[in-house]
């Protein structure tokens, strides 16, 4: 069956009376139900009722379990919206700007992204450039491989070969391969610099360079074909209702779930989701959809928001590791990390295997915090400040974005400044080479560096520290909390 994921399908859903029936059925647990029995056998209104409770919280586990297959479609899908075929590398080419509602990118960067790409058709070829930091995920984000200075062409590019978890083929000399032992599809995203690239548009035309085909045209490679996405408007964001289902239906209906999956699968069965067939709930899943849907989302913004997993770097600070996972494929023995995928899933795009830098110079830092130096959540309503010390330790640069958590890209504002960096070149320090960056609704007098917010709505950040040298690693170097300002 051919993947079908290029259109989102907007169902409107009209709840029936045997459908509301349903619904009060299946809340009747919550509402403090006591099951009966005659004999030792339930009766027949406590099997209904057990019945829809299962099918409710079994819904309701798919939906989290299933969270991170939303973030990579909602990538697929809002790629398809600019054409080009499912081999077309697209290209942010005016570099991450508010309008982009790509999670937690940066500005800083030129980044250029694959479809989803059914390799159980046939191995991919994926060709990367010089300079480049980049990352191979499947469908359910699990981490597959990096490329670039944390690869293993170190920044100097390559070609490498994605395979099918079955895949039992020849592999010709001078690849690096990568097995995909968990999901059908595949995805990358890289990037380029234009700190080092000489600009924006260099940094663009390196990415242009990058190109993927089938292995069986690997003789005579197919021209290179780019879509520039530029400030049009994009979007990957995903279904918050009943329709992520429809999304998982999409999902499923395509590619092979793993074996974690298969009890979920299962379960969802009753529900109308069958693997290899179209998706079809009928009034009665329908029903009990939407509230496990709502429940669900609840429990994912909890995970991100408001998460138990979370770790401080520094015993002082509110500054959090980025990513809470113990394995950049959530299973790292004995058990697959559900709540670290879900809750982190929510937020980022992508996935790495080098999830932090190892070597002095390469890869990033990043710090994450939606908190104040009180601990309080960041609001949009406040005035903040962040005061990044001189000589911050990076051979690369730091950059501060700001992200709305309602959904989780640049903040939009009408200055259309949602970050700043130290490649800045009106970035204002101070006389000591610090810089104060102002985060709030209301420009301050003065020559400030300002990130104006929105009122009432929250933020957080991702404090960006590319190629940390030693003292970042170590923890030597220690960044200020955010403050508000009265």
């Amino acid at each position: 069956m051919k993947p079908h994921f290029a259109g989102t399908r907007t169902m409107k859903i009209v709840m029936s009376t045997a459908a509301a029936l349903v619904l009060s059925t299946t809340a009747l647990w919550a509402q403090g139900f006591t099951p009966e029995y005659e004999g030792g056998y339930p009766t027949a209104e406590t099997a209904e009722a057990a019945f829809e409770e299962f099918d409710y919280q079994a819904a309701t586990q798919f939906y989290i379990w299933a969270y991170a297959y939303l973030n990579t479609l909602g990538v697929d899908k809002g790629m398809a919206k600019f054409g080009g075929s499912r081999f077309a590398n697209h290209i942010f080419s005016e570099q991450i700007q508010p309008q982009h509602i790509f999670l937690t990118a940066n500005s800083e960067v030129i980044y250029f992204v694959s479809r989803a790409i059914n390799i159980a058709e046939g191995p991919v070829v994926f060709e990367i450039p010089a300079r480049n930091r980049g990352h191979f995920w499947d469908f359910g984000m699990r981490a597959l491989g990096d490329t670039g200075d944390i690869g293993p062409d170190g920044g100097n590019g390559g070609k490498y070969l994605i395979i099918a978890r079955d895949y039992d083929g020849p592999i010709p000399e001078g690849y690096t391969v990568y097995r995909s032992p968990f999901s059908d599809f595949v995805m990358y995203v890289g990037r380029t610099f234009p700190e080092s690239e000489g600009g924006v548009e260099a940094a663009a035309n390196q990415a242009a360079t990058a190109r993927w085909y089938p292995l069986s045209q690997a003789d005579a490679p197919p021209a290179r074909e780019t879509v520039l996405i530029g400030s049009m408007p994009f979007s990957q964001d995903w279904p918050r209702d009943a329709e992520a289902f429809d999304w998982l239906g999409e999902v499923f209906s395509t590619d092979r779930a793993p074996a974690e999956g298969l009890a979920h699968l299962g379960n969802m069965r009753r529900l109308g989701l069958t693997p290899g067939e179209t998706w079809a709930p009928d009034d009665r899943a329908r029903a009990i959809l939407d509230r496990a849907a709502a429940t669900a989302e609840a429990v994912v913004l909890t995970m991100a928001f408001q998460s138990r997993l979370t770790a401080k770097v520094y015993p002082d600070r509110q500054w959090e590791i980025a990513f809470v996972n113990k394995d950049p494929q959530f299973l790292p023995g004995g058990y697959e990390e559900v709540e670290a995928r879900a809750g982190l899933w929510h937020q980022i795009i992508g996935n790495f295997m080098e999830q932090g830098s190892s070597e002095p110079g390469t890869g990033q830092f990043p710090l994450t915090t939606y908190r104040d130096s009180q601990g309080n959540f960041l609001n949009g309503s406040n005035t903040y400040r962040l005061s990044m010390p001189p000589a911050v330790p990076v051979a690369q640069f730091w950059q501060l974005p700001v992200y709305s958590t309602t959904n989780r890209a640049l903040v939009q504002t009408d200055t259309g400044i949602a970050t700043k960096s130290s490649t800045d070149a009106d970035l204002i320090l101070n006389t000591d080479g610090s810089v104060d960056i102002i985060v709030g609704p209301k420009e301050p007098e003065g020559e400030v560096n300002w990130i104006k917010t929105n009122p009432g709505e929250g933020w957080f950040t991702i404090l960006r520290l590319y190629a940390p040298l030693e003292p970042i690693l170590s923890r030597d170097w220690v960044p200020n909390d955010i403050e508000r300002l009265n």
